[in-house]
């Protein structure tokens, strides 16, 4: 058996991988810790998985602003030392990080304590963290067709994002009946990321007229502390019920993409991933301060393969018309259906894990004194 440390904390694109790579990992024998932040969104995620041990470590991202430099060199300070302290202690088989600034600390104390060193980026332009700390690492996944200069490729596997055993496609007039949706309306769900997009829940206030004209069911994923969550109810011209709900956070995520004709939403690689395991198609928004504008490089990508359509933030007066040409147009979207099911076939997390399994044997083989597992 082997322990794993799993630094996956900051957002839920960094959380949900990790916690994906928890669940294939423990059901194979070996057991792990996930390392996350203090920020709302981890403590949201983890209570739905009461089974796996978390470990909340310090931790913020850089900025010049002097107040929040203090304060980062501060959480940075206590997180190499309890990196260092609980690494010492436990002296795991392999540490994995899954990006973000959270994982900085255990990947250098990883480092000088001798423990195998595994990088997972799901970003088609690979974040700050990543490109500083893959020159330590022991293997690095990437997205297919994505290079890192500085990484030999024999330390290179293609792959992409793990996705929670939860996270399914499923049939959407089974979720319509739970969620008390018509099968015979059209829904467009908006979702910000696991923190929200503003921009996106005025959009949908500014539009509501609109789509209640057109009959247009709308559930929009405000994002934490964006608004309370509620439902409105209207008649269209024609005398039909429209619905719009209001949500801020949830956990059913394969449910809310699943019942959805179309999604509007950001471009984190998490969102793309749970997009195309759901088959749903989409109008990506990508956040225009995304660092190194890696969400327009995702959205672009999904684009390119026919599973989604591109609007830019300073194009925003024409989402609405995309929006409504997408969702009534049901060839498209069959076609679209179609592509993200071939987009979708490979079980990333399981992958990685075995992946993991064969590096840290193939260590052992090397040198047989490491501490580390067997494939299962």
């Amino acid at each position: 058996m082997a322990k794993a440390y799993i630094i996956c904390g900051g957002t839920g694109g960094h959380l949900a991988p990790g916690i994906a790579l928890a669940q294939r990992w423990t059901a194979r024998g070996h057991s792990c810790r996930l390392v996350v932040s203090n920020k709302d969104v981890d403590s949201r995620l983890a209570r739905h998985h009461p089974d796996l041990d978390f470990l909340k470590a310090p931790g913020r991202p850089f900025s010049w602003n002097p107040l929040k430099l203090v304060r980062f060199f501060w959480a940075y300070l206590r997180a190499f030392v309890i990196a260092l302290t609980l690494l010492r202690r436990d002296h795991p088989s392999v540490v994995v990080s899954f990006g973000g600034f959270l994982g900085m600390p255990w990947v250098l104390m990883a480092k000088w304590l001798e423990i195998p060193i595994v990088l997972h980026e799901a970003n088609r332009v690979p974040g700050r963290a990543t490109r500083f700390l893959s020159p330590f690492a022991n293997r690095v996944y990437l997205p297919s067709g994505v290079r890192l200069s500085r990484v030999p490729s024999h330390l290179i596997r293609p792959l992409g994002l793990p996705l929670r055993q939860e996270v399914q496609h499923i049939k959407k007039a089974e979720v319509r009946e739970k969620w008390d949706i018509p099968m015979g309306v059209k829904l467009i769900v908006v979702l910000g990321g696991s923190q929200g997009a503003t921009s996106l829940n005025e959009w949908v206030e500014d539009h509501r007229d609109v789509m209640v004209r057109e009959g247009i069911w709308m559930i929009c994923l405000t994002g934490p502390a964006k608004g309370e969550e509620k439902v409105e109810e209207f008649d269209s011209p024609e005398g039909f019920r429209v619905r719009f709900q209001w949500i801020p956070f949830t956990d059913r995520m394969a449910e809310l993409l699943s019942v959805a004709d179309i999604a509007i939403t950001r471009a984190g690689a998490g969102t793309i991933a749970e997009l195309i395991q759901c088959l749903t198609p989409s109008i990506f928004v990508p956040y225009p301060f995304a660092a190194d504008n890696h969400q327009v490089a995702n959205a672009n990508y999904l684009e390119q393969r026919g599973g989604g359509i591109v609007v830019m933030q300073n194009k925003l007066s024409t989402l609405l018309t995309e929006a409504l040409d997408l969702v009534f147009n049901d060839w498209l979207l069959s076609r679209m259906r179609e592509n993200l099911r071939l987009l979708g076939q490979e079980d990333a997390a399981l992958a990685m894990a075995q992946d993991i399994e064969f590096l840290l044997s193939a260590r052992q083989m090397a040198d047989p004194s490491a501490v580390v597992s067997s494939p299962s």
